[in-house]
């Protein structure tokens, strides 16, 4: 074994698959999203869960400002959504990828799950964040595939 680096942790890191979700939330620079793959259940009692997001982000901003953020898992045929939050550049919001839960909060149209998140506590991990939040509301669809990360690669079939 060697001690590691950025680039040895990362390609380490990069052999563990992943699925993956986008997170949109409202601040004061407006409506913000991002594609994740940092994502984990923690508890069922009380029920949580944990995302994690780089503080220089809007949307990392977006979150700790409403306290709450949408969270929608990706199918495999998400693959152009997910590249499209990933970016910083295009109108994430404008699409017919998205629709609209009742108050307003943006979720990825066809997702396999849509879950409203309140913030419940945020930790600081060097240029991350890791927010801690309960699920409030939830819509499930389980009879398609997840969109997976493997190897810095989206659409991986494991």
């Amino acid at each position: 074994m060697t001690t590691p680096n950025d680039t040895d942790f990362r390609k380490a890191m990069s052999h563990f698959a992943t699925g993956v979700a986008v997170v949109t939330a409202k601040g004061s620079e407006g409506e913000q999203g991002a594609t994740i793959s940092a994502l984990t259940s923690v508890s069922l009692d009380p029920l949580l869960l944990l995302i994690c997001l780089n503080r220089a982000s809007a949307t990392y901003r977006a979150i700790a400002e409403a306290g709450a953020f949408g969270l929608s898992i990706l199918g495999n045929d998400h693959k152009d959504v997910a590249m499209l939050f990933a970016s910083r550049t295009g109108d994430k919001f404008g699409s017919d990828v998205i629709e609209r839960s009742a108050d307003g909060t943006a979720f990825v149209r066809d997702s396999l799950v849509k879950m409203h998140c309140e913030l419940v506590e945020t930790f600081q991990g060097g240029t991350h964040a890791l927010f801690m939040a309960r699920p409030v509301s939830l819509e499930l669809d389980e009879n398609r595939a997840p969109l997976l990360y493997f190897q810095g690669q989206l659409g991986i079939t494991l």
